[in-house]
C-alpha cells in the first residue's frame, strides 16, 4: 500500500505541474488525472470487497498489484494526454483491487473491533511512510530526469516489490479462512440489504464523502497553491512530504486514543482540528507569519485528514457487523469516492476561473467542518452483534 499509493495518489500533486508542461494542458485538465484515478479506484472497490466476502484475498490483491504496475508503465510511455489518462484509469482499478478495501477487510478479520482503530492506524502509518519520502524524491527525479523516467521507476518498483509481497504474505487467519458463505456465517452481522436500508449507513456515507471531498482536493492542489503564493517547488514538495510524516504521528496517536474514547468521538475531534488547519493554510501567503501558518497547517491538517479512512471502518462495523463488511465498505467507498473524485477537477476549475486559490481552499475548509453534522446525527449505533468465532479467543 505504501508503494502503490506513494507512486500514484500521493504523487499526483507533485506531477500536476510537470503534466501541464508535458501535455500543454490547463490546471483543470491536469487535475482530471486524479479524478479519473479516483473514479476507477472506487469503482473497483465494491467488486474487490464482494470478492473478499466470498473468496481468498491473495489472487484478488495480487492481480490488482500486477495491473497497477503494468498500467503505470503504460502511462509513462503515453504519447498524449488521452492515452495517459486512460492508463492512469486502469492503474486506479488495480490500486482499488489491491489496497484500501481489501487491506481493511484483512485487518478486520485479524483484530477485534475494540483494537481496530489502532490497528488501522498502524496500517495507515506505514502507508504514510511512503508519502514522507517519495514526494521529495519524486520531485527531484522529475526535475533531473523528467516525469516519464520517474514513472518508469515507479512501475518497476510496484512490479518488483508489491506483487511478490501480495503473493507471499496475504492470507486470512485460520479461523476465517473457510469457504465463502460459511466464513460469513461464522462472523455474524447484518446482511447488506438490511444495512442499506438503515439511516446510519447513509449518514456514515455523507460524513465520509464530505471529509474525503475536502481532503482529496487539498491534497491534489497543495503544491500548485504553495507555488502560486511564492514558495519554490522544492519547498512545496517538502511541505507535501511533511504532511505524510504528520499523518504517521496522527494515525498512531489518534488510533491509541480511539481505544479509550471510541472511533466516533476521536473522528469528531480530528475533524475540528483539521478544519482549523485549513484556516491556517489560507494564511500561507502572509509576509509575516506565512511559514508559521504552513507549519500549523501541516501539524493540524496533516495529523487528522486521513482519520476518516482510519475510523470509518470501525464505525461501520459497530452497526453492520462482519457478515457483509467487505461489500458494504466497498459500496460506501464507491459512493463517497465518486463524489470526492470531482473535488480536484472542481478545485482546478475554480482556480482557472477565479485566478486565485482563496475560494477553493475556503470551500474545502467549510466542507470538512460540515462533516460534523452527519457525524453528530450518527447517534450511538445499535449494539454491535456478536461476531461468534471470528473474535473468539482473540489474542491467543
Amino acid at each position: 500500500m505504501s508503494i502503490s499509493f506513494g507512486f500514484t495518489l500521493n504523487a499526483f500533486g507533485i506531477f500536476t505541474l510537470p503534466i501541464i508542461e508535458m501535455f500543454q494542458c490547463s490546471h483543470e485538465q491536469a487535475a482530471r488525472i486524479a479524478t479519473v484515478f479516483m473514479v476507477s479506484m472506487t469503482l473497483a472497490m465494491p467488486a474487490a470487497g464482494w470478492l473478499l466476502d466470498h473468496v481468498a484475498p491473495r489472487p484478488v490483491m495480487a492481480t490488482g498489484g500486477l495491473v497497477t504496475g503494468l498500467a503505470y508503465l503504460a502511462a509513462a510511455h503515453s504519447a498524449d494526454l488521452a492515452s495517459f489518462t486512460a492508463a492512469i484509469a486502469l492503474c486506479g482499478a488495480g490500486v482499488g483491487a489491491s489496497t484500501y478495501v481489501p487491506s481493511f477487510i484483512l485487518v478486520s478479520h485479524w483484530f477485534s473491533p475494540r483494537r481496530q482503530g489502532l490497528a488501522f492506524g498502524i496500517l495507515l502509518a506505514v502507508v504514510a511512510a511512503g508519502g514522507t519520502v517519495l514526494p521529495i524524491g519524486l520531485n527531484r527525479m522529475v526535475e533531473v530526469l523528467g516525469l516519464r523516467v520517474a514513472m518508469q521507476a515507479g512501475a518497476v518498483t510496484i512490479l518488483a516489490v508489491c506483487v511478490p509481497l501480495l503473493l507471499g504474505l496475504v492470507r486470512m487467519p485460520a479461523r476465517a479462512s473457510g469457504a465463502g458463505g460459511a466464513a460469513a456465517a461464522e462472523t455474524g452481522g447484518r446482511g447488506a440489504g438490511e444495512v442499506l436500508r438503515m439511516p446510519h449507513y447513509w449518514l456514515w456515507i455523507a460524513m465520509f464523502l464530505l471529509v474525503t471531498l475536502s481532503g482529496l482536493s487539498i491534497l491534489m492542489g497543495l503544491v500548485p497553491y504553495l507555488v502560486s503564493v511564492g514558495y519554490s517547488a522544492a519547498q512545496a514538495a517538502a511541505a507535501y512530504g511533511a504532511i505524510a510524516a504528520a499523518t504517521i504521528a496522527g494515525s498512531l496517536s489518534f488510533g491509541a486514543l480511539s481505544t479509550r474514547q471510541g472511533a466516533g468521538r476521536t473522528l469528531a475531534l480530528g475533524i475540528v482540528i483539521g478544519s482549523i488547519g485549513l484556516l491556517c493554510l489560507l494564511q500561507a501567503s502572509h509576509p509575516g507569519f506565512g511559514l508559521a501558518a504552513i507549519v500549523l497547517f501541516v501539524l493540524a491538517w496533516g495529523t487528522t485528514f486521513n482519520l476518516v479512512n482510519q475510523m470509518s471502518p470501525t464505525l461501520l462495523m459497530e452497526f453492520a457487523g462482519q457478515r457483509s463488511f467487505g461489500s458494504l465498505l466497498g459500496i460506501g467507498n464507491l459512493i463517497s469516492g465518486l463524489g470526492a473524485a470531482l473535488g480536484p477537477m472542481l478545485f482546478g476549475h475554480l482556480v482557472d476561473t477565479t485566478k486565485s486559490y482563496l475560494l477553493p481552499v475556503s470551500l474545502c475548509a467549510a466542507l470538512m467542518a460540515l462533516a460534523l453534522l452527519p457525524l453528530a446525527m450518527l447517534r450511538r449505533a445499535p449494539r454491535r452483534m456478536q461476531h461468534g468465532v471470528a473474535f473468539e479467543n482473540h489474542g491467543k
